[in-house]
């Protein structure tokens, strides 16, 4: 039994309301916010003044949240609140008070409630920049610390009873104000809930807000037959994995996964507490889990197998938690399709399926049955859709501003059709911008996020409470998002028995609409954003060499698997450009490891003492498998046995062992040359390994044979004539020496 209770000052003033409207996107909401908090603060303020004619009581009635000190951000968070408040119940709050705040005897809690919202824009004001307007209920004096309740996790316990109306007594008065929302008392009321320095701390800042936040109180009278507001809740569980940095060939030889950074423990502990939250405490709450290949991956470690189990589990009771066919790694589809990797995409598709069916013990879903909906994080296009199709899809949920005109009921989305253009189409379903940003809204206090997504969806609810036709949106997290346990037990056990929202799976989300929706604009779809940098050419260079190497790789499915995988990491829409290219490059590091095991070799000169002969050719595996490739030879002084100066044969290297290969060599001159020699994979794409031997040939060829008698023979005709005239030269001198007559004399 609670020994404490909030003292609860009740105040009744008018208010100057924000107009009702209703705004399809987070960001004309708040534009919408931003331009009117000012007016609507000074008209307050006077409003206050007037009426109260209490100049205490104004001051006491904070129209906006007092300055929260730096030293104090984020002391005060939620660990646990009431999610719905119905007739003779109380609104309960479970705050924690972190060390940094100081002594709990110097430290008090103030809660005020503010009149209940209007419009999808004042509650997206109330979450910006606080609630705006005079309080109709709040406590007289802060609440000391010391004298709260304590509950378990080291929090304090506020729990305030609930009545309609003024009366007496601590409790929150649900009183009329000005601009009062259209269902009174049933409605989504703003809360201010303050940490404040009290009078005994002996500080100079007595009073002074130490630290602060803005919850909604739902109030609601609705029973059991209301036709509820239909969510379908999906939650990515996802990891994000960068390039490693250096890790050595000897780890990513074992290992290929090396070459990404391992998970952090609060990572894996967070997706796993998550996972354990779905399936042990909220078994019956239908979500729908978009589950990466990656993140599985990453769970198969030591202590985290249970985790998977528990997939396993939640993926046997599939009426109840939908597990989405996603690709392996969230990606953005219409970058992809328009870089040219449509290839790609599908490989996303087909290897996310293929993990999800591994891990939870089922099959693959068959493509011509339907893969179920795709969730894009962007905006597709004509030529997306097509590639979507083509790979198994036939539903879609795209952001609510990824459809010009999307069809509405309020602020609720209904299906659509979309086209490709060619005849081809997918039935879309918008989900909503707001539900999405409250994922990631309130860093640091998850909590108070989780209960913050609900409250709008009774805000949702209370733009046509009561109706008969089915209203339903889709609250799908971020790609990309941080799985958080915490958030997601407090979002799930706050939609446990919620009497305003019901949660569905996405599959009875679509099937809750029989029929389409035309829109009467045409539903197009918005052209995709191109601020893409994927490394197109790395990425297509890597997936070239992981399949040469999967054609040679004999037996090793999974090695080749596991060395693709990396290369999808690199399409992850988590990661930067430059992220991007360095797991591409990582990627690339993981192969080359693997050929690092493979090398040419062989005498450093061979010898041919003859025309013809034969070269051995050694090739060293260390690799733990057989490979099988096309051994490659090339020399511009050697003809092979085709007759040509390149040659190729098939060959099979076994592991571990020393492969010589000898191949028939003819020479076509004497001399030193070098002999080119590359072991190609089977599909000729990936060049395995390489080297250079070198030849000598000793042997002489007829044609210099021929040569060189020719020349024997010419020079000796030469010395025979020449040697011929020289005598005949001689024997005339001689002639003319022996004639005994004198020159010129008479006969």
């Amino acid at each position: 039994m609670r020994t404490a209770r909030a003292a609860v000052q009740t105040t009744s003033v008018q208010t100057t309301s924000v107009p009702t409207t209703s705004v399809q996107t987070t960001a004309v909401r708040r534009a919408l916010c931003s331009m009117g908090v000012v007016v609507i603060s000074v008209a307050v303020l006077i409003a206050g003044w007037v009426v109260s004619g209490d100049p205490g009581a104004t001051t006491a009635a904070a129209v906006t949240p007092a300055a929260v000190s730096p030293q104090g951000r984020g002391a005060l968070t939620l660990l646990s609140q009431s999610a719905v408040v119905q007739p003779g119940q109380s609104f309960d709050l479970h705050l924690k008070v972190a060390a940094s705040a100081g002594p709990t005897s110097g430290l008090g809690v103030t809660v005020a409630v503010y009149p209940c919202l209007s419009s999808l824009s004042s509650f997206d004001q109330s979450v910006a920049s606080g609630p705006v307007g005079v309080p109709i209920s709040q406590t007289s004096s802060p609440l000391p610390l010391s004298s709260l309740p304590t509950v378990a996790g080291g929090g304090v316990d506020v729990s305030l009873p609930v009545t309609v109306g003024s009366s007496s007594g601590p409790v929150i008065h649900l009183t009329p104000s000005s601009g009062q929302c259209r269902s009174y008392p049933s409605g989504v009321y703003p809360v201010r809930v303050a940490l404040v320095a009290t009078a005994g701390s002996g500080s100079a800042d007595s009073g002074a807000t130490v630290s602060s936040f803005t919850t909604h109180l739902v109030y609601t009278e609705a029973t059991q037959t209301t036709q509820r507001l239909r969510v379908g809740v999906v939650l990515p569980l996802q990891l994000t994995q960068r390039a490693s940095v250096a890790p050595s060939s000897a780890e990513l030889r074992v290992h290929p996964e090396s070459a990404l950074t391992p998970q952090f423990p609060d990572a894996l502990e967070n997706l796993d507490g998550t996972v354990t939250s779905i399936a042990e405490q909220h078994a019956g709450v239908p979500v729908t889990l978009q589950v990466s290949g990656q993140a599985l991956g990453a769970l198969a470690v030591p202590g985290h197998e249970a985790a998977l189990s528990r997939l396993a589990q939640l993926a046997a009771s599939p009426t109840v938690h939908q597990i989405t066919v996603a690709p392996y790694v969230p990606v953005d589809a219409a970058a992809l399709v328009g870089s040219g990797l449509q290839a790609e995409l599908a490989l996303q598709i087909a290897r996310g399926a293929q993990s999800v069916a591994a891990a939870t013990d089922t099959a693959v879903p068959e493509v011509a049955a339907g893969f179920g909906p795709w969730i894009a994080g962007g905006s597709l296009d004509g030529a997306t859709v097509s590639a979507l199709i083509a790979d198994g899809y036939q539903q879609a949920v795209l952001p609510s501003a990824a459809l010009s005109g999307s069809p509405a009921v309020g602020s609720t989305t209904q299906p659509v059709v979309v086209g490709d253009g060619r005849g081809s189409s997918i039935v879309a379903m918008p989900a909503s911008n707001d539900l999405t940003l409250r994922f990631v809204d309130v860093p640091g206090n998850p909590v108070l996020a989780a209960h913050q997504l609900v409250a709008e969806l009774a805000q949702l609810y209370y733009e046509r409470p009561n109706g008969t036709s089915p209203r339903a949106v889709v609250a799908a997290g971020p790609l990309g998002w941080k799985a958080d346990p915490a958030f997601v037990d407090a979002l799930l056990g706050s939609l446990t028995s919620n009497p305003v929202a019901e949660p569905i799976t996405l599959t009875q989300l679509f099937s809750l609409f029989p029929s389409t929706t035309t829109c009467r604009t045409g539903c197009r779809l918005a052209a995709p954003v191109t601020t893409t940098g994927l490394p197109v050419t790395a990425i297509r260079s890597e997936r070239l060499r992981v399949n040469g190497f999967a054609s040679s790789a004999q037996g090793q499915h999974e090695l080749s698997q596991r060395l693709g995988d990396l290369v999808l990491g690199a399409e992850s829409l988590a990661l930067r450009p430059n992220q991007q290219a360095s797991v591409a490059s990582a990627s690339g590091s993981a192969l080359d490891a693997q050929l690092s095991q493979l090398a040419i070799t062989g005498d450093r000169e061979i010898t041919l003492t003859a025309r013809s002969g034969r070269v051995p050719v050694t090739v060293v595996s260390n690799a733990p498998y057989t490979i099988t490739g096309a051994l490659s030879l090339s020399s511009d002084k050697l003809l092979f046995p085709n007759g040509a100066a390149r040659w190729s044969t098939p060959v099979t290297l076994l592991p571990r062992h020393t492969n010589v290969i000898y191949v028939q060599v003819q020479s076509r001159a004497s001399g030193t040359f070098k002999l080119a020699v590359a072991l190609r994979s089977t599909d000729g794409a990936l060049r395995l390994a390489g080297g250079t031997l070198t030849v000598r040939s000793t042997t002489t060829s007829v044609v210099g044979i021929v040569l060189s008698v020719g020349a024997v023979v010419v020079l000796g005709a030469w010395w025979i004539r020449t040697s011929l005239r020289r005598r005949a030269a001689r024997r005339a001198e001689d002639q003319v020496t022996d004639d005994p007559r004198p020159t010129g004399s008479d006969s």
